[in-house]
């Protein structure tokens, strides 16, 4: 019967490698055996993929759907048909007879289950390995690196370990020892293969009659090479000696380094390790053993971190999720964007709210008809407020005392695998073992107690927001999440709009969000048509506190025009028959200011109008710029001249309103409830990788 050979290469960005390497494989001399021929790709962004597609027909490309050497390996031997299974580098050209070299020693004996080549450099004088050996405690190299070519490399040998870059295969070893563990990505990969091999008796050969030669293409940058070489060292350990793995973190080049937190992380992967594949009584005294030495390593609140988040690594329980919001007790925008995201992960994790004043979760159904129910309420009250009597948690008034009133929050972090910053307050110090900041916009200073630059994780509300963020803070975002925006109406429709201008906005008692201004905009469109006067109206809806001086002032001047109205403190459904009636959307936060905080930072009304085929008119700046197309999608104004003449526009001309009310209802599903979540998930899957001890993956979603 007739041998046939899978020769599996593994291609990441190697488009300058991977022709002399396929032409070499088909030049091979395949005399006494078949071959198909394998190519996985490691998500390259090269065009490798379309190259070897076009010009190489015979070899069968598989795309890999994650950047793991390791897994690659595995999709290749799970599609190979062959016998014997050769495995290469792409940057690998072979000798004629390299693969007669590797059959005919694999053959000799039963039991040899792994044959390796040969390895010159691509100048063809220089060994870069000829096996690999324990060089010391542990790390490893190739035998015979950077040597010449001498006669002694020239001898067949058994090995403890066999190189990654060239070797053959047997099939029923392969079917034996399993698959390639995924967890070392790439490198030692070979070596925990190599311990696996022996443990069930098989053989690993050095065979100098299969020649090839390296270009050292490198997969992975100099830095992750060396991240991954020293955390697949103490993963091996956790895996294969767990007796010496505490032993072995002050040899840890991490260690020597003080590079804690890969030393930390890896750890965690170790420790996994040692869990998943040791008794009880090794992995109870392997812990023991971490104990005594992880708190003089990292110090104690590190320490306790590592233990908790262990908790989460083993699976012995769900994550914790801490969520500080020193204004929960009031409604607003912010509070809402992140209740949003915490109804859509209390199923997955065990969430508590932190909030310092009295309050029920029950009021965000009331208030957002969101429903919080299977989240935790924990009221912790700061001494430095409610001594004073003091109803709004404003850190500004945090000048000059010794201590940092919000301790009392920092303290309680730790108790959280994630904790989050919902709405922005500086002065909170993250103890948890991951950490987010939620940032509506930076309009703090950096002054005393600052901590934004101690979270894991930032998250912005828009681009603007992020452009900020980094001129005020100098701090880069880690995820921009437009906010959830759910105000579709199925009662709503274009052929059934009243004449009205609506705009919904919290009547802030600065007046930032210039409802006198529009009202003075509405009466001069009356003055100029006399029609918008006896058709249009204006309808100002928002929240307000019992005592709002500027309130009082929108209310008197509306008072006296019959055709405008103020509504205030509407539930939803009141807002939402405000959305499906009005024709036209009015936004005007920003208008004539220079300073970035007082300018709409997002605009979550703009968008919940479109919902509605409510063509926005809204102010040039800010996060608005990123929801509403000029011309396209409704209108953006500098000036209240501007405001009126492209609402004359709409109200003059039924056919422009009709197709604008369209293209908004179409721009607006851009910032629905649906793309949060998905974005918010694929974070939060992310972070949770991490927190079990995964590395941060490229993955094509």
């Amino acid at each position: 019967m007739e041998k046939l050979v899978s020769i599996i290469a593994v291609n990441y960005n190697g488009k300058d490698y991977i022709e002399d390497f396929c032409n070499s494989i088909l030049n091979t001399n395949i005399d006494d055996f078949t071959c198909e021929i394998i190519i996985v790709d490691n998500l390259s962004k090269d065009d490798s993929v379309n190259f070897l597609e076009a010009n190489y027909p015979k070899i069968k490309v598989i795309k890999n759907n994650i950047k793991n050497y390791a897994k690659a390996i595995n999709l290749g031997i799970k599609n190979a048909k062959g016998q014997y299974i050769a495995i290469l580098n792409s940057d690998i050209v072979v000798e004629n007879n390299w693969l007669k070299g590797l059959v005919d020693i694999i053959d000799q004996d039963e039991k040899i289950g792994v044959v390796q080549s040969k390895m010159l450099f691509s100048d063809e004088e220089m060994i870069e390995s000829a096996g690999v050996e324990d060089a010391e405690d542990f790390y490893f190299s190739d035998i015979g690196f950077g040597d010449r070519n001498f006669a002694k490399y020239n001898e067949i040998r058994e090995l403890d370990y066999f190189a990654g870059a060239s070797f053959l295969l047997k099939r029923k070893c392969a079917d034996e020892v399993g698959r390639f563990d995924e967890d070392f990505l790439m490198y030692m990969e070979n070596v925990d293969y190599s311990i696996r091999c022996k443990d069930l008796g098989w053989k690993i050969i050095y065979s100098p009659n299969s020649v090839v030669y390296s270009k050292c293409h490198s997969i992975a940058s100099s830095t992750m090479g060396n991240y991954l070489r020293s955390r697949n060292r103490l993963l091996l350990m956790g895996k294969h000696f767990p007796q010496k793995l505490a032993e072995s973190i002050e040899t840890s080049h991490f260690y020597i380094k003080r590079e804690h937190e890969s030393l930390y992380h890896s750890l965690i992967q170790a420790v996994k390790k040692v869990a998943e594949n040791n008794d009880t009584k090794t992995v109870n005294r392997t812990l023991k053993e971490l104990a005594d030495v992880i708190p003089e390593i990292f110090g104690a609140r590190k320490a306790i971190n590592f233990f908790s988040q262990l908790e989460v690594a083993l699976d012995l329980r769900k994550i914790r999720v801490g969520i500080y919001d020193h204004a929960f007790h009031f409604a607003g925008g912010g509070q809402r964007y992140v209740a949003e995201l915490a109804q859509i992960l209390q199923d997955r994790y065990d969430i508590t709210y932190i909030v310092n004043k009295d309050i029920s979760l029950e009021n965000y159904r009331e208030w957002f008809d969101i429903d919080l129910s299977k989240c935790k309420l924990k009221i912790i009250k700061i001494p430095f407020f409610e001594e004073r009597g003091i109803y709004i948690i404003d850190e500004c008034m945090i000048v000059h005392q010794n201590e940092n009133p919000f301790d009392v929050i920092k303290n309680e972090s730790i108790n959280y695998d994630i904790f989050i910053n919902a709405n922005m307050l500086t002065k909170v110090r993250p103890l948890s073992s991951l950490s987010a900041f939620i940032c509506h916009f930076p309009d703090k200073d950096m002054g005393r107690f600052f901590n934004v630059d101690r979270y894991d994780y930032v998250i912005t509300n828009s681009n603007y927001t992020t452009h900020w963020l980094k001129q005020k803070w100098g701090l880069d975002c880690t995820l921009r999440l437009y906010p959830p925006v759910n105000m579709f109406n199925d009662t709503s429709d274009l052929g059934e709009k009243d004449k009205m201008i609506l705009s919904v906005a919290r009547f802030e008692t600065g007046g930032s969000k210039k409802q006198l201004e529009m009202i003075e905009t509405f009466v001069d469109l009356c003055k100029k048509d006399k029609r918008i006067k006896k058709e249009w109206k204006l309808i100002l809806a928002g929240g307000t506190p019992k005592i709002n001086p500027y309130y009082d002032k929108v209310r008197k001047k509306a008072k006296r025009i019959s055709n405008i109205e103020i509504a205030t403190n509407l539930n939803n459904y009141e807002i939402k028959q405000l959305y499906s009636n009005a024709s036209i959307f009015w936004h005007a936060c920003g208008l004539d200011e220079i300073d970035p905080r007082l300018i709409e930072h997002f605009g979550m009304t703009t968008v919940e109008a479109m919902q509605n085929y409510c063509v926005p008119v809204v102010i040039d700046g800010g996060g608005q710029r990123e929801i509403v197309e000029h011309g396209i999608s409704g209108f953006r104004f500098t000036s209240k001249e501007e405001l009126k003449s492209y609402t004359l526009k709409l109200i003059n001309d039924d056919y422009l309103r009709e197709k604008m009310a369209k293209n908004a209802y179409n721009r607006s599903k851009k910032f629905t409830k649906e793309e949060f979540e998905k974005k918010a998930l694929e974070f939060f899957s992310d972070i949770e990788n991490r927190l079990r001890g995964g590395e941060p993956m490229e993955v094509n979603r």
